[in-house]
């Protein structure tokens, strides 16, 4: 069965099919004409362009996975409203971005693993629900000086997005949103449990699973929480998610800890979370803070002098972090010439994503 005929949120043979925006209608009238045709990219097996309105940039979803996603949709509407006035947002509410970011960034990937005719031949295996709070995900918030509207989504037609939908940009009007979420990204540097050893099965019957070796736990923060450098946004929120059930002693979780690890994660997880969703971190030039009050709001930090770069820069960040993220992956294959063909894989990806970071250099430089 194509994906085309699945649920963009469950993945089941839709019931009561109707239709999912992958960006939301109220998103398209913020932003301008909902109507207005827009590139898409190309379709690998065509050769052609894809172009044609916002409006119809829709996939198949269940009447109930659609009703039950719209409740997110309607609290997410005032928050980016809130956002593009540059005005203080609650940590609850951020938390609520995160979730419709995941949501975004995955049907934006379905749906362009369709619009550009699979490029990487792959075969999806997730859909929007398995993706929500499943993996360390962080938000960075960039102003932009010039006031106009417009919508675009950079980094979801790349190679590298195709095979990993983790990082991609959202402009709206005058903010750029960059959002990324992967495995144990930055879960080591928040003192939460991370594997000490990771590979990537490539071939035989594991193919496309982690082998992870031991956990531990420093119970320690670090700062940057994140290794790879972004510009100065002006919002910058880290939330850390452990990825494997934690044993309570009911039999229901997989990872055994220590006392003291448990002691940590109580106090760094929001409550109700089953020591999984950690709390929302602020990453600030020299310190990270953990913020308890899930109704403090977090104010803008102002953007001066030489912190101050050209959105085209902002852009060709996203696509040098999926590039970055490729790097962490450590493939596994016992066959020569499974790794091989690998190797010339992630050349080509390389080679898409650098292409793509010099065309959007070597266009317009307005400034954040």
């Amino acid at each position: 069965m194509s994906v085309s005929q699945f649920c963009v949120f469950c993945g089941k043979a839709p019931e009561s099919k109707n239709k999912e925006h992958v960006l939301p209608q109220w998103l398209l009238n913020l932003t301008g004409d909902p109507n207005r045709v827009v590139n898409f990219g190309i379709n690998y097996k065509t050769g052609k362009v894809v172009r044609f309105a916002w409006k119809s940039l829709v996939m198949p979803a269940c009447e109930a996975c659609n009703t039950e996603f719209a409740s997110l949709e309607c609290s997410i509407k005032p928050v980016i409203e809130r956002l593009l006035d540059r005005c203080g947002v609650s940590v609850l509410e951020y938390g609520m971005v995160l979730d419709w970011l995941d949501k975004v960034r995955v049907g934006l990937w379905l749906n362009y693993h369709i619009l550009q005719g699979n490029p990487m031949g792959i075969e999806p295996s997730f859909y929007v629900k398995d993706r929500m709070r499943q993996k360390d995900r962080f938000l960075a918030v960039y102003p932009i000086a010039e006031n106009s509207k417009g919508l675009n989504a950079h980094g979801v037609e790349s190679f590298a997005f195709h095979l990993e939908p983790s990082a991609f940009s959202l402009r709206i009007n005058n903010i750029h949103i960059v959002n990324c979420s992967s495995d144990y990204l930055f879960s080591s540097r928040c003192g939460f449990p991370y594997p000490e050893s990771a590979r990537l099965n490539i071939d035989g019957e594991n193919a496309g699973k982690m082998e992870l070796g031991e956990f531990k736990s420093t119970r320690k923060i670090k700062t940057p929480l994140l290794r790879f450098t972004l510009f100065k946004p002006s919002v910058y929120l880290f939330q850390p998610i452990v990825q494997v059930g934690v044993d309570m002693g009911d039999g229901v979780g997989m990872l055994k800890l220590d006392s003291d690890v448990v002691e940590y994660l109580k106090v760094n997880t929001d409550v109700g979370s089953r020591f999984k969703v950690g709390k929302i971190f602020r990453q600030y030039k020299s310190s990270v803070v953990r913020i308890d009050d899930v109704s403090a709001l977090v104010e803008f930090d102002s953007i001066k002098g030489t912190e101050s770069v050209s959105v085209a820069r902002i852009v060709a960040q996203v696509y040098e972090l999926q590039l970055y993220l490729r790097s962490l992956c450590i493939p596994f294959s016992q066959s020569l010439s499974v790794r091989s063909a690998w190797e010339a894989r992630e050349k080509l990806i390389k080679q898409d994503g650098k292409r793509k970071i010099k065309n959007f250099l070597s266009g317009p430089q307005s400034r954040v």
